[in-house]
This record gives C-alpha cells, structure tokens and sequence, in this order.
C-alpha cells in the first residue's frame, strides 16, 4: 500500500500544473492521495499570491487581488475590499475582464456563473478567497484528491528547514512518497527523505485552443477550462474541435 503527498502554496488562480500535481498524487499511489496547502508561508507581493494571468486579445493580462498586509503568513493577509482597478471595485474588474475576453468560449456558461458567485462573496481574506477558487477549480476538473490546510496539522510536523518539516508533514497524513514540483530541486535537502521516497513532478505545459489566435501557455487554469471543459495532461496537444 502506497500513499503519496503534495503540497503548494494558496495561490490566486492557480494554473494547470497545480492542478495536475494535485491529481497526480492520486495516481501516485494505491491509495487515495493528500494535497497540502500550505497557507503557513509569507505572502510574496511578486509572486502568484494575489495575481494571475488570464489570456486577452492582443497577449495576456494581470489580475491582481488588492491586499492590506504583506509581511505576514499568507493565512493572515487581509484583502483590501475597498480597493479599486482603474476606478472600478476589483472583483467588479476581475470579472468585467473575465467575461469581456470568455464569454465567446465553448465552456464559459457551463463554469463562469459559480466563479462568479465566489467572487461577489469573496470575504476578507486572501488565503480563503484563493482556497475557494482552488476548490471550485478542482471540482470542475473532476479532480477528488483530498485537500488539508497546512495550518491545521499537529505543530509538531515543522521542522529544522523545508526539506523536514514536508517529510513530517507526509508521515502526519500517512503518505509514503512526496511529490515536489520540478524547481525545489534548487533547494530541497535529499537527504532528508530517507523514509519518504521523494519524486518530482515532469510538467510540460500543454497546447490547446484558445479564444484568440496564437497559444500562450502559463495562463490561469480558468483559460482551459472555459476553452475545453477539462484538464489536459502534461505534454497534451488538444485539437481544434469547433
């Protein structure tokens, strides 16, 4: 019996290898898989936090979630729900923008309204407006992979530095095998995971038809869903349908 782990950080409309790793550790083992968010971290102001990107006529645009506090865990950073985008409320803009550039894709009016809901309601913190989406996005996906937030595992699970405190946090949930995205090859210590096995994922971005012409690849994950309804593999070229 095998169990494997993932864990990443809340981030703001997420794009697909986020999901695809939140899948993939299902597929992992034999048994059902666990994804950690981990909303202990410090929110990143330049980071994916609070923006994302979403694709629009000419290339691609930012959407950024205002906040009030920036040097804190991303559990505890407030949004700024006065804040406005070009004179307009921002979840107002996000969503002006959103519909502006997909409401002409073949999926839109299957998945927009329920997003649309999350954000009239988006409530005051980031970390909890990003997990909501998260959940909505994963849902829609098809993906079942059981969600914990880090913050609500034993404090014992953190450790002396990174590599320890996700080897705790995989023996915490029962998990076996922890799979890390590709880039924390760059400061994960190996020889920590002695009695979790450690893999990474191999993400290659897909390919697939857009609204516009052209592919531009590391949009949010709203950008494949409202083109083609589903999450498409690692490496996948999506064929022109309509």
């Amino acid at each position: 019996m095998t169990k494997a782990m993932a864990a990443h950080q809340p981030n703001f409309l997420p794009y697909l290898g986020f999901f695809d790793k939140m899948r993939s550790v299902d597929e992992l083992g034999t048994e059902p898989g666990v994804f950690i968010i981990r909303d202990d971290c410090q929110y990143v102001k330049r980071d994916f936090h609070s923006r994302n990107k979403i694709r629009i006529y000419n290339g691609w645009k930012w959407l950024n979630v205002p906040v009030k506090d920036n040097a804190v865990p991303l559990k505890d950073v407030k949004i700024d729900t006065e804040g406005r985008i070009n004179n307009v409320p921002w979840a107002t803009y996000h969503l002006r923008l959103i519909e502006a550039n997909y409401k002409k894709t073949p999926f839109f009016n299957k998945f927009y309204p329920d997003l649309k809901k999350i954000y009239l309601e988006p409530g005051d913190k980031l970390a909890e407006f990003n997990i909501r989406i998260i959940k909505y996005l994963a849902k829609c996906f098809g993906i079942k992979t059981k969600i914990i937030l880090f913050h609500e595992l034993p404090e014992s699970v953190n450790g002396n530095n990174a590599s320890e405190t996700l080897v705790n946090a995989s023996k915490a949930v029962g998990a076996d095998i922890y799979l890390s995205g590709d880039g924390a090859k760059n400061y994960l210590d190996v020889s920590c995971f002695k009695d979790v096995k450690l893999k990474f994922q191999k993400y290659k971005h897909p390919v697939y038809p857009q609204r516009f012409p052209g592919f531009v690849p590391y949009m949010s994950a709203i950008d494949a869903l409202f083109n083609i309804g589903y999450l498409p593999r690692s490496g996948e070229v999506v064929k022109i349908t309509r």
